[in-house]
């Protein structure tokens, strides 16, 4: 079950989504986050790399932004997936 609050409507995007799953529901999805989260930072990687090495186009800085992104949401709801589950 989902559940988004649009009361912040005006901003274009809901202000907060709220994803309801079971224990086992998380169980299940956490080695796939987690798969997730490990491709996610191999293309982080690469796209550090070529930004250290000063060759990076802009398209391939807007990637590495998009991937740190990417990682540090998907960093966080690990985090939030192993509280729930220690708990």
């Amino acid at each position: 079950m989902a559940y988004i609050d649009y009361t912040r409507s005006h901003s274009g995007c809901p202000y907060e989504t709220t994803l309801c799953l079971t224990a086992g529901e998380c169980n299940i999805l956490l080695p796939v986050v987690k798969k997730a989260l490990s491709a996610k930072e191999k293309i982080f990687d690469k796209y550090k790399d070529i930004h250290e090495s000063g060759e990076a186009t802009e398209r391939q800085q807007n990637l590495l932004m998009k991937a740190e992104d990417d990682v540090e949401t998907l960093r966080s709801i690990i985090k939030e997936i192993e509280t729930y589950l220690t708990n």
